[in-house]
C-alpha cells in the first residue's frame, strides 16, 4: 500500500506521512528527514512489495496531483522540461506502474535539479511563477515523487549500495583550454554512476551541462557548490550525502586538501592523470626496461 508525505495534513503541525488509498494519517514528523526515513521503513515492512510490484512500482496520488499540475502549467505558458519530462508526467498521471530504473532516473533527476529551487519564480509569491525549472519539477512528480523515488530506491539498495565514481571538472576534467581525455575515457567506460562534483556556482549550470557533453562525459548526477561556504567543507558535506546513497569506489580531484577530506572519509582519491602524465610514465617505464 502506498504513502506518501502531506505538510498540510489538519492532523500534523510537520511533516504526515498518509496512505494513498485511505488518507489515514500513519506518522507525524518534527522534520522531513525524519518523514523520509519512516516512510521507506514502511516500503520496505510491506510484505507483498515484490509480488505486488513485480511489474514496476505504481505512482501515488501525491505524484499523480504534481504531474498534472506540471502537464496544465506547460499547456498554458509553453515553457518548462523536456520531451523526457512530458512522457514521464504522463505516465505517472495515468498511474503506470514504473521500472526500478525509471525510479532510479527520477532519483538522479531530483538530485541534479534541486539548484532549481534557488531560482527566481519557483515560489507561488515570486514573479514568473511557476519557473520552467518549477514546472519541469512538477512533470516528474514534484516533492512526493521525489520522496517516493528515494524511498524505494534505498530499499533496492539495502542488498548493496551501487558503485560510483566522483570527479572534479577545473584542473581534473578540463586542464585549461585542453580536456583530460584519459580521464574522461576511464569515466565512460565505466559501469559505475559517475557523479560531477564542483565548485563552480550553480548559475553556470547552463555552461557547464553544455561543456560536460560537449567533452564527451557521460554522467549521471551534477553537484554544484559555489557559494556554499569554502569549497572543502562544501564538497565534503555532498561526498557525506553522497556516501548514504553510493559505494564511492573512487573520486577525481585536483586539489590536495580535498583529496585529503575525500580520504578521511574513507574515499579513494586520486589526482587526476592527463595523456601526457599517462605516456611519461609509460616512457620512463620503456627507458627503464632498455
Amino acid at each position: 500500500m502506498p504513502w506518501h508525505i502531506e505538510t498540510d495534513n489538519a492532523e500534523c503541525d510537520g511533516y504526515g506521512v498518509v496512505k494513498d488509498a485511505t488518507g489515514e494519517l500513519v506518522g507525524c514528523h518534527r522534520t522531513r528527514t525524519q518523514a523520509e526515513n519512516h516512510l521507506a521503513a514502511l516500503y520496505a515492512s510491506e510484505p507483498n512489495l515484490e509480488e505486488d510490484r513485480a511489474p514496476g512500482y505504481e505512482p501515488n496520488a501525491g505524484m499523480v496531483a504534481e504531474a498534472e499540475r506540471g502537464l496544465a502549467w506547460r499547456d498554458e505558458y509553453g515553457r518548462g522540461g523536456t520531451e523526457i519530462g512530458v512522457a514521464r508526467a504522463r505516465d505517472i498521471a495515468n498511474r503506470r506502474a514504473l521500472s526500478l530504473d525509471t525510479v532510479n532516473r527520477m532519483v538522479s533527476y531530483f538530485a541534479r535539479h534541486e539548484v532549481d529551487k534557488q531560482g527566481q519564480g519557483w515560489s507561488p509569491d515570486q514573479d514568473g511563477y511557476p519557473s520552467a525549472g518549477r514546472i519541469a519539477w512538477a512533470l516528474w512528480g514534484g516533492d512526493p515523487g521525489r520522496t517516493w523515488a528515494e524511498a524505494i530506491a534505498n530499499q533496492n539498495r539495502a542488498a548493496g549500495d551501487p558503485p560510483a565514481i566522483v570527479t572534479d571538472i577545473d584542473g581534473t576534467l578540463l586542464l585549461g583550454d585542453s580536456v583530460n581525455q584519459a580521464l574522461v575515457q576511464t569515466l565512460d567506460e565505466s559501469d559505475a554512476e559517475i557523479i560531477v562534483l564542483t565548485a563552480r556556482d550553480p548559475d553556470q549550470r547552463t555552461q557547464t551541462e553544455t561543456r560536460l557533453n560537449q567533452i564527451g562525459l557521460e554522467y549521471d548526477e551534477l553537484y554544484m557548490v559555489g557559494g556554499e561556504g569554502d569549497d572543502v567543507t562544501a564538497k565534503v558535506a555532498v561526498m557525506r550525502r553522497l556516501l548514504e546513497r553510493f559505494d564511492v569506489i573512487a573520486a577525481y580531484e585536483n586539489r590536495e586538501d580535498i583529496r585529503a577530506a575525500y580520504t578521511d572519509l574513507g574515499v579513494d582519491a586520486r589526482a587526476p592523470r592527463s595523456n601526457r602524465a599517462i605516456a611519461e610514465e609509460i616512457l620512463a617505464r620503456f627507458t627503464r626496461v632498455r
